[in-house]
Formats: C-alpha cells, structure tokens, sequence
C-alpha cells in the first residue's frame, strides 16, 4: 500500500474485545481503506490477545478508549444492555458509530442514540451483517428478477438446537449472557434485528398489523428462546417471522410463495442454508412446474458490511445501514413485545 493509500485509511477503535469485539476486528484490519487503531477492554487476557494478533494499541478502560484523538470512528461491542451508555458517551466526545445489534434494547433507546448524533453532527450506523449472507443475497436477486411472480406470503426463520447459542461469548457458559435478562439477552434481541431488518427490505415499511409471542421453554426462564410473529403489509404482502434455538428438526431457513413460483431455502444453523429450490410454472399448462436448484456457501458471519462500509466513506454516499431502517426493525420487535404481553395483534 502506498503512502498516500495509507493516509487516507479511516481509523477505528473498537469499545469492547469480547467475542463480537474480536470478530468486529478481523473484519476492519481485513477491510482497504479502515485501519485497526485501539481496542478497549476491562480483561487482560483479552487486551493481550488483541494486541498481539493485530499489534494494537489496547486500553485498559473504555473511557481511555473514547478519550483518543486519534480514533474517528468506534465499534460499540458490549453486551447489549450496555449499547446506550456508550453511545452516548462515545457521541459527546466527537466519535461516530457503528453499533453492534441489537443498537439497544428498545425502540425509545435506540431513538435517543440517533437523537443524540444528530444534534452533534455525528454518524451512527448499525452492523447488520446478514443482509450479505449468501441466503438473503439470493432470495432478493429472485425476487427482484420477477422469477416468483407476484410475492404475496414470505416466511423467515432461523430454527436450530444448539448449545453454541446459549454460550456465545467470550466467558462461554460460565456466563451464557444470551440466557440473562440484565445483559440482554433473548431470541428477540439476537435474531430480531436481522430478520425484521431483511423482511422490511424485501416487503416495505408500511405494516398493518402485528401479531407475535415470546417463548422462555428450554434454555432460559428469564428471556425468551422462541419467537415468532404474523404481520400484514399494506401491500397484501403476509409474512412469518420465527427464531428459537429449540427445534431438534428444524424449518427451512425460507419458504417464498408467489403467483408464479415457490422458493425454498434449506435451515437449521449458517452453515446448513446451503441450499435453495425455486419452482415455476411451466408455460405448458400439462407440464409440471420447472425446478431451478441453488448451491449455496453461507459462513457462520457474513463480511460484506464493512468494505460497503468503507466505500461509502470514501465516496461520500449514505452508509450501507440507515437510521430509519434500524428504527423499522427495532419498531416491529417492541410490537413483538406488546402483542405477546397483551395476547392480541397490535399496529407497530
């Protein structure tokens, strides 16, 4: 890379070198035109590691983080009840953001961070990575290809077993913070924001009617580890949301329905949706339908955000993630919350 290629890398500190926070730097020291600068954590162990994988300079608190002159943008990475604090902080010391999701626990809190970055003058994007994994990619090329016909019923489901998903994290299951209420945790919080995310950039903005419930049944009595919900767009468009980490045989990853064709993609885990079936109508109305098979490769995360991430700075143009999209999905997941305390379908 030459001098002047070098100069014009955006530095990024990363708030948090837990699990997420250590994923979150593999990706920027990957990414042309991002430079890895700090990461702040309270473990020595984790500062250690860090610095030594990508010769960093790490701090011991979070607040030395924010307190750099050096660093332009930082990756919130904490547990999630902690987003609001430290976006808040980060914002009234001049930093913009990219936020791991959820962006915070609810609607209210997510409205304040961007509130808040408004009124500085500063940039708050959120890290959806799962609009680039390999599934979502392919169901937008068909559908966007008029290959289903008029779509009218779309299903998205992440339905797995696993003990993984309980224990992610940098503590593992001595602290399985996804089961705990005081972190966060949940299906809601984990799933929530990438499947509403990818509904509403497939069907619109626009839902009439919400009806959803949240299951605490197997992993977790404090937060739920099932949820799922009915919506009605203004459009016409029906649509099935569901995550749980309790399906021992799990549904397909989606089933698609339009005027013209079916689509289907293969669950379970990331790393099972690697395949999909599209069937068409022949145009012989004696024919049975046409069968297309799609071989996908589909990693546990998707690495797509950042290098959209950095084109965007470099170009000028709106970052790959904005604000009215994040407060869509964050709208339909507290709309989840209230169908399922009152027993009835709301409007979001």
């Amino acid at each position: 890379m030459s001098s002047k290629e070098g100069k014009r890398e955006t530095p990024v500190g990363i708030l948090g070198a837990g699990r997420m926070g250590q994923v979150h730097a593999g990706l920027i020291a990957a990414t042309r035109g991002l430079r890895l600068a700090a990461v702040s954590s309270r473990s020595p162990g984790l500062r250690e590691k860090v610095a030594s994988r990508y010769s960093v300079r790490t701090y011991p608190t979070h607040e030395q983080l924010l307190e750099d002159p050096d660093l332009q943008w930082i990756v919130i990475a904490t547990y999630t009840h902690q987003h609001r604090q430290w976006a808040a902080e980060a914002l009234r010391r001049g930093k913009s953001l990219i936020i791991e999701k959820p962006i915070a626990l609810n609607l209210g809190e997510a409205e304040e961070i961007f509130a808040a970055a408004r009124k500085q003058g500063l940039q708050v994007t959120v890290h959806q990575n799962r609009r680039w994994d390999s599934d979502f990619q392919l169901v937008q090329k068909l559908i966007q290809e008029g290959r289903l016909g008029e779509v009218y019923r779309i299903e998205s489901r992440y339905t797995n077993f696993s003990i993984d998903w309980a224990g992610w994290g940098a503590q593992g299951l001595e602290n399985p913070w996804r089961l705990k209420e005081a972190y966060g945790g949940g299906m809601l919080n984990d799933w929530g924001p990438h499947l509403f995310d990818q509904l509403l950039l497939l069907a619109g903005q626009d839902v009439l009617s919400l009806f959803g419930r949240l299951e605490a049944r197997v992993w977790s009595r404090e937060v739920d580890d099932h949820f799922w919900a009915e919506l009605l767009f203004a459009g016409g468009v029906s649509a099935r949301v569901e995550a749980s980490n309790n399906f021992r045989l799990p549904l397909p990853r989606w089933n698609i329905l339009g005027s013209v064709g079916c689509l289907q993609v293969a669950g379970g885990g990331p790393e099972q949706w690697s395949s999909a079936v599209l069937r068409r109508d022949s145009s012989d109305p004696n024919a049975p339908p046409r069968e297309t098979r799609y071989d996908i490769e589909q990693p546990e995360l998707s690495e797509g955000f950042y290098s959209e991430f950095a084109a965007a700075l470099r170009s000028g143009e709106p970052l790959p993630v904005q604000a009215e999209q994040v407060l869509g999905a964050m709208r339909l997941m507290d709309a989840v919350r209230e169908s399922s305390r009152r027993g009835e379908a709301v409007k979001p």
